[in-house]
């Protein structure tokens, strides 16, 4: 699987945290016990964490795994960054990093893997998983192989696309973009076949079939416009690679595109909530 930029992370990490449905984390906290074990699967600088531990509360211990050695170092200046800024405290941990806020702490340990092997092989039992702009990279062997793995444990997969792509005001190279753009999502990624948009349907369908706890998918938009400056050309330029050059100006004609992405949270179950 290719490497992602740090800054290309940085920048899409509040637009990525601002489309998060706040229903479902809330949904994973209640599944949770005490003081739990969370596996974060391709966790890159840490956005993942950042966006869910201070919506856990109470103490935590994060196993955040990538392939990317870049990433995880990063991960750790990320992390420091944003428990300093508010005064949070911060301690040395094996492997990693800890910090203590006042509603809640984290313990957090690196863990180089590649996950095109799939998950860590030694999960700590009772631990719980998640993962942020994963699921569409992944073939249907891949989430196949997860599910059989992960599915008595509470999971919470979120900002996978889900396939919705539209442009504002429409050019005549939209269509074209978007077709070529919906193709390379069912390109090979490291993990085989990408399922792209089909994947959170996949992993939700393949998790009832083994018998997995309650679960449920929810759908949000995830918008970049004019104003979101790097970012917005950063993905619009991304959607236009590959596309010729007769599209090579479409990029700086977008003022705007929006996006969708889905969600997966499979718990223990909790009253009559069903997907």
């Amino acid at each position: 699987m290719s490497g992602f930029d740090p800054e290309w992370l940085a920048l899409r990490e509040p637009y990525d945290h601002a489309a998060r449905d706040p229903e479902l984390p809330a949904r994973f906290a209640a599944s949770l016990g005490d003081a739990p074990t969370i596996v974060d699967l391709g966790c890159g600088t840490g956005s993942n964490l950042r966006y869910l531990a201070p919506r856990l509360g109470r103490e935590q211990s994060w196993i955040c795994v990538d392939h990317d050695q870049l990433l995880l170092r990063a991960a750790i200046d990320r992390i420091r960054a944003w428990a300093t800024a508010p005064g949070w405290s911060l301690a040395p941990a094996p492997g990693g990093i800890g910090v203590a806020a006042p509603d809640f702490s984290i313990r957090v340990r690196l863990c180089a893997h590649d996950l095109a092997r799939g998950p860590p092989p030694d999960l700590p039992a009772g631990a719980s998983v998640s993962a942020s702009a994963l699921l569409d990279l992944a073939s249907a062997a891949w989430l196949d192989a997860f599910a059989g793995r992960c599915r008595q444990r509470p999971l919470l997969l979120a900002l996978s696309f889900d396939g919705r792509l539209e442009f504002s005001p429409a050019d005549e190279d939209d269509e074209e973009v978007r077709r070529r753009f919906l193709r390379h999502q069912r390109t090979d990624k490291g993990f085989g076949p990408a399922l792209g948009p089909d994947a959170v349907a996949f992993l939700a369908d393949r998790l009832r079939k083994l018998a997995a706890a309650h679960g449920q998918a929810r759908r949000a938009p995830l918008g970049h416009t004019r104003d979101r400056g790097r970012c917005s050309a950063g993905w619009l330029g991304g959607a236009a690679a590959g596309s010729g050059e007769s599209r090579r100006a479409w990029p700086h004609r977008r003022p705007s595109r929006s996006s969708g992405a889905a969600a997966l949270s499979m718990t223990k179950p909790l009253g009559r909530h069903r997907a």
